[in-house]
């Protein structure tokens, strides 16, 4: 019986044991069960966020922040030299995680609300690390290929570029992360985690753009700046033109332009085919300067120069359009200012890009005209309606046989001049090269490009000499940032264009006109050797000597044109951090040098009328009317030489500040510059231009949404009389980004940016009169009493001795 009880009372334990420990199991399966789901629910929560150019310590804050979890990590473990590119739209955590960490050499666990981080085991890098070639193409946002895209191993220097199809191929480790990086487009970080085939396609950074704006001697935040500004992106600039101003017209808001014609070879701002403003003519008068203020990485150039510029080596192009944009350069302000910034270098490998285009060029239409016979007809109708017993001037025969197959085509001309004088079509060819590329002391770039263009004229058989038209521009560029210390550096800017111009004598757009006006049936362009005049020259056809003959005016003669342009600046940049956090001085001096050359060879066309023709023989016979040269001669009087030279130096001092929702920047300068002609055709040419400014900016924003901003430019030039020789130029402007206010926050799905400016402010023109000589008109626009007498002396025309002495004084000072 004992026994029995006793096995039951151990039975019973048993029983009693197992329950608790079936109740705990399942205690603890429940538990982990709903941990478990805790951990799943918490690791799918959706992620959106974007991250530019941030550390990883700086992403896993965010992360931080917006999931609730905590991250640990032994102290120096995580990197501060990785830079996280990426944005990720409704992504989980560990889509998040893998790209931000895995991809960059860490390993984590997830426990509860903890994430712990560690870094990947050198054995487990030693698997990974095999070498591999990844091939794959890139191509922007419309899926057109794009060549030049660098594609670098992340963290290193070591890369390559896509070809002009946008492939790639490059070595790489298996767990190794490639970076896609080309100017105007957003940098991608993909890692290679062991696959063979990377294909891509880049998104375009306008809004990074768009966020830094190039301002007057600075740039800014695009939500702080409160003038007018316009950034244009340099590719929509690119035409077949080698005119960049061409591309202005109807693409840039603000500015006024329209194209005078096709010409190619502008070789004068004359010349040029495109007319433009921004925002209308603000200065009116004889002679007064309406064209903006254009500077090329901070030089003055001339439109000229604007118009050889490559767009392939554009970096920024803002347009300045109102007084408080345009106040800081004060008297040079009013027309508006064109700022253009050419590409730096950038360090890593050697980027080399080849581009070639060939381009046909035919006019868009043509002018229809009546055909001879219709000609003839209603020239005799218009005599015989003024005066009905009028003789016709053509007879029923004549008109009868003109243009027809039976007789030579010079006997009864039907004259094409259009079709005699132009071709169809023109070839242009534009050939560029660059090379980009540096290392962490000195960045370069590098760009050489020729443009060669030609006309559609047409050359006589006969003639000794080609009258087309055919222009060569060669440019240089070369940009170089040397970093001589951590806290100083110098940029070096060099430009040179070289043009050589060959073409007709005559005025094109004149002939063009001609040929439209003169008579097409009368004579012929040309005629052949009759038996007395048998000399080896071009015989052209005349009626009269007061003809026109549009042919003989385009092969009478060539003129030969070159211009040389160089432009070079040297830049000391100095960071004063180290005396207060955001300091920075700059000090620049700039050489602007262009010389011009026109040499004009002409020769004496020979003029011919048809006499008689025999129509049982054949044989014709010609009357001189004008006995001509073949031999080119050069005309001293004709032959034009211009150097003009700019020297301008500048020295600027910067400061952005920010504490708390506070920001603060500051720009100061002083700049003076001055500019000699050598023409030497008179004597106020040869007299140096001069100007000097003292400008300054100061800009206060709050919480990135309240923005005020002053600046004045206070600017002197030697135009004007000596008490009214500097102005004072003051702006003032405030902006309030309204899409940055708390209760805007739910339409940034539809409305990304919202923002409100008022300005005001004053600027001035000098370039009221720039003429020659002076008066209203002249060079001194405040000596209207001076002038020429008639054997081209200049003299003082005043009443009184006495009032000689303040006229020369206020012109010498």
């Amino acid at each position: 019986m004992k026994k029995k009880w006793s096995h039951a009372i151990f039975r019973v334990e048993i029983r009693k044991w197992g329950r608790i420990m079936l109740v705990n199991l399942i205690l603890v399966l429940l538990s982990g069960v709903s941990l478990y789901a805790q951990n799943e629910s918490s690791r799918q929560q959706r992620i959106t966020a974007k991250y530019q150019n941030k550390t990883i310590l700086e992403v896993l804050e965010d992360l931080k922040a917006k999931t609730g979890y905590t991250f640990v990590h032994k102290q120096n473990d995580i990197s501060s030299e990785v830079k996280i590119t990426e944005t990720f739209t409704n992504a989980t955590l560990d889509d998040v995680l893998k790209k931000v960490l895995t991809a960059h050499g860490y390993d984590y666990s997830i426990e509860s609300k903890v994430i712990v981080i560690k870094k990947k085991p050198k054995a487990q890098e030693s698997l990974t690390r095999d070498i591999i070639t990844v091939k794959g193409r890139v191509v922007d946002e419309k899926g057109n290929p794009m060549p030049g895209v660098s594609v670098v191993i992340n963290q290193t220097t070591r890369g390559v570029a896509t070809d002009h199809r946008g492939n790639y191929d490059i070595l790489v480790r298996t767990d190794d992360v490639l970076k896609f990086s080309f100017i105007g487009y957003k940098d991608a970080t993909i890692p290679v985690e062991g696959k063979s085939t990377i294909n891509l396609a880049l998104e375009p950074t306008e809004e990074t753009l768009e966020e830094v704006t190039v301002v007057a001697y600075g740039e800014q935040k695009r939500e702080s700046v409160t003038g007018s500004i316009t950034t244009v992106r340099p590719s929509s600039l690119k035409s077949s033109n080698s005119d960049l101003t061409a591309s202005f017209v109807g693409r840039i808001p603000g500015m006024i332009g329209y194209l005078k014609g096709g010409k190619p070879g502008a070789l004068t701002e004359a010349e040029l085919n495109t007319q433009f403003s921004i925002r209308g003519i603000t200065s009116f008068g004889n002679n007064a300067n309406t064209a903006p203020l254009i500077l090329m990485d901070g030089v003055e150039v001339s439109v000229l120069d604007l118009s050889r510029i490559d767009p392939e080596d554009i970096d920024s192009f803002s347009v300045l359009k109102d007084a408080s944009a345009t106040a800081m350069y004060g008297a040079r302000g009013a027309n508006g200012v064109i700022l253009v910034s050419t590409k730096k270098g950038v360090e890593g490998s050697v980027y080399t890009a080849f581009r070639y285009e060939a381009i046909a060029s035919m006019p868009t239409r043509k002018i229809d005209v009546v055909d001879p016979i219709t000609y003839m007809k209603a020239y005799n109708e218009a005599l015989q309606t003024r005066d009905p017993l009028a003789q016709p001037k053509y007879t029923a025969d004549r008109i009868a046989n003109t243009g027809s197959d039976r007789f030579p085509e010079w006997l009864y001309p039907a004259n094409d001049w259009y079709d005699l004088l132009f071709k169809n079509v023109a070839i242009n060819h534009h050939l560029g090269l660059s090379v980009r590329g540096g290392t962490k002391i000195m960045q370069y770039y590098a760009s050489i490009g020729h443009n060669y263009d030609e006309g559609m004229l047409k050359t006589d058989r006969l003639n000794q000499f080609n009258v087309n038209i055919r222009n060569n521009t060669t440019s240089l560029r070369i940009n170089m940032n040397i970093d001589m210390t951590p806290t100083a550096k110098l940029v070096i800017n060099s430009n040179s264009t070289y043009d050589s111009y060959h073409g007709p004598l005559a005025d094109v757009t004149a002939a063009y006109g001609l040929a439209f006006n003169a008579n097409p049936v009368d004579y012929a362009a040309v005629y052949p050797a009759d038996d007395t005049y048998v000399f080896p020259h071009i015989r052209y056809g005349y009626e009269t000597i007061n003809s026109k003959n549009p042919y003989a005016s385009i092969q009478s003669g060539y003129v030969e044109r070159s211009r040389f342009a160089t432009t070079n600046r040297v830049e000391y940049i100095q960071n004063l951090s180290a005396l207060l956090k955001g300091l920075e001085i700059r000090a620049n001096v700039s050489l602007y040098k262009e010389s011009y050359d026109s040499t004009p060879f002409q020769t004496v066309p020979y003029q011919y009328r048809l006499l008689d023709y025999n129509h049982q023989t054949g044989k014709h016979t010609l009357e001189q009317l004008l006995e001509g040269d073949k031999n080119l001669k050069v005309d001293p009087n004709n032959k034009v030489t211009i150097d003009e030279t700019q020297l301008a130096g500048e020295f600027r001092l910067y400061y952005n500040g920010n504490w708390g929702n506070h920001s603060v920047s500051y720009t100061g300068l002083f700049n003076l510059s001055q500019f000699a002609s050598s023409q030497g055709r008179s004597l106020f040419d040869a007299i140096k231009h001069r100007n000097m400014g003292l400008s300054m900016r100061l800009s206060y924003g709050f919480k990135e949404r309240y923005y005020l901003e002053g600046s004045f430019g206070y600017n002197g030039s030697e135009r004007f009389a000596k008490n009214n020789r500097f102005g004072f130029f003051p702006s003032v402007g405030i902006s309030y980004v309204i899409s940055k206010e708390p209760f805007m926050s739910g339409t940034s799905h539809w409305l990304s940016f919202l923002k409100l400016r008022g300005s005001y402010g004053k600027v001035g023109n000098d370039g009221i009169g720039t003429g020659s000589g002076i008066g209203e008109n002249g060079r001194y626009v405040y000596l209207p009493n001076i002038g020429k007498d008639s054997q081209d002396h200049y003299i003082i025309k005043v009443s009184s001795i006495n009032s000689i002495y303040p006229l020369v004084s206020d012109s010498r000072t």
